[in-house]
């Protein structure tokens, strides 16, 4: 069943109220290569964004690759006072995967700015996936964006690649 942003009673309806309400999606149109780095950065393409005041829910589908020993490490961007957590689904970070099967994985609850690390299939060009996702309330207005660097720092490439998404939706 489709779920609708509710509106507080007593709110004006304008359309630029509604047209806030409509999902945006954001992909990346080419990878994003990272080398001997452990410091995070913004990646350019996902990034939005956010009013204040605001609720949303928030969905990055992220296809990267790096080699088992420098490993692929997360944390979000978000608007200063904004609250809520971020779930983390991908392989566990102590996972090397196969070419042809999973491992095992990683199901936590983290903050915005807790440093998520993910396993590999070993492998600057086979893509691994995974997902976070949150409902963010925000007070202040500012940026939401997927930080990302190497778990370790090597001159061999950890790649964010093509296809990689975020989908902001605002709820209230």
């Amino acid at each position: 069943m489709p779920t609708y942003p509710k509106i507080p009673a007593g709110a004006r309806l304008s359309s630029g109220l509604l047209t806030s309400m409509l999902p945006t999606e954001l992909w990346k149109a080419a990878s994003t290569d990272r080398t001997s780095t452990t410091t995070f950065a913004d990646d350019p393409d996902l990034t939005t964004p956010l009013a204040a005041n605001a609720v949303y829910r928030v969905r990055f589908v992220l296809l990267y690759a790096a080699l088992d020993a420098v490993r692929f490490k997360t944390m979000w961007t978000v608007p200063a006072n904004a609250s809520g957590n971020r779930t983390a689904v991908g392989p566990d970070q102590g996972a090397v995967l196969s070419v042809t099967s999973g491992g095992q994985g990683r199901w936590g609850v983290h903050n915005f700015n807790t440093s998520c690390t993910y396993g590999t299939r070993d492998h600057i060009t086979n893509l691994c996936a995974a997902i976070e996702e949150a409902t963010i309330f925000t007070l202040d207005a500012g940026t939401l964006a997927l930080q990302w660097a190497q778990a370790t720092s090597s001159a061999s490439p950890t790649r964010l690649g093509i296809g990689s998404s975020l989908t902001v939706k605002r709820v209230a």
